[in-house]
């Protein structure tokens, strides 16, 4: 559902935003105090040194999911991702999963993030569970607001207002607009369109002013891109809460979403906790500098 990937990236990414440096090198155990690692050394966990061209392909490969966070934050963000990733490792290094072979280590680590799934998985979800969350997480399980508009451009105010006074007083836009020279006709589909489409043809800022609109309201002239907008909000159709039956499989499948989510962190949190974790803090200012 699309709601949904969009929350679980919206949550995803707000998670990310927390970290930032301060976690980097206020979150260690001690400080690299051994001569005898080498010098790019980046952090070591329980002993493993995780060394800065680690780093330079994990930014490399992470460049979409990193879309959106300011440059001087996805450092940080990175090697704790390089962390969480040597941590999977070494735990799946201890279950027996790790082999010799240095080329798969993204399977591996996805190996030990599904054992570590496993028991979330296999336990049963109760009807009074899935009532709870579809309760507490309704904002999900929604069809969105929609509407219906008609847009027109005016190249001066004056124009914009004669349109719109001859629209007040019984005109549709479609025949006041062509009153005035250098007035276009903003192309938008007739049906009933949710708010993100509405974007897509206008826009957010334009968006905006019709979310703020009444049912048959026509706005004031909008200056925007050097012109000047009537929206004519037509007609809306308000968000509604889908039922708790028509939405059950959706209820299920992000229940189990977030069940394997939560699993994974509480997993990590542990082996965070026992881990013996010392960083380079000399090596992650410079980085932090030259981002």
């Amino acid at each position: 559902m699309t709601q949904t990937a969009n929350n679980s990236k919206t949550i995803f990414r707000g998670i990310l935003a927390i970290a930032g440096l301060i976690l980097v090198l206020e979150g260690s155990n001690t400080e690299i105090r051994h001569l005898d690692y080498p010098l790019d050394t980046l952090v070591l966990v329980n002993q493993k040194p995780v060394a800065r061209p680690v780093l330079t392909v994990a930014r490399q490969r992470s460049s979409t999911l990193m879309a959106g966070i300011q440059q001087q934050d996805q450092e940080p963000l990175l090697v704790q991702r390089l962390i969480d990733d040597e941590l999977i490792l070494q735990r799946a290094e201890s279950l027996g999963v790790l082999e010799a072979d240095p080329g798969i280590r993204k399977l591996l680590a996805r190996s030990a993030i599904n054992t570590i799934n496993a028991k979330s998985r296999s336990l049963p979800i109760t009807e009074p569970q899935l009532r709870d969350f579809y309760n507490n997480h309704q904002a999900v399980f929604q069809k969105p607001a929609r509407f219906a508009v008609k847009v027109a451009r005016f190249l001066t105010f004056e124009n914009a207002m004669a349109a719109r006074r001859e629209i007040l007083a019984g005109s549709s836009l479609l025949e006041a607009a062509p009153l005035a020279d250098g007035t276009v006709l903003i192309e938008i589909p007739t049906s009933l369109l949710p708010a993100h489409m509405l974007r897509r043809y206008l826009g957010t800022g334009l968006t905006d002013v019709i979310l703020q609109l009444n049912q048959e309201q026509l706005s004031q002239p909008i200056a925007q891109d050097g012109g000047l907008y009537l929206l004519h909000l037509l007609d809306q159709q308000t968000s509604q809460v889908i039922p708790f039956q028509q939405a059950r499989s959706d209820v299920i499948s992000e229940f189990k979403s977030r069940d394997r989510q939560n699993a994974l962190a509480e997993a990590l949190a542990e082996y965070k906790e026992r881990a013996d974790i010392q960083f380079n803090s000399s090596l992650l200012e410079q980085l932090a500098r030259d981002g």
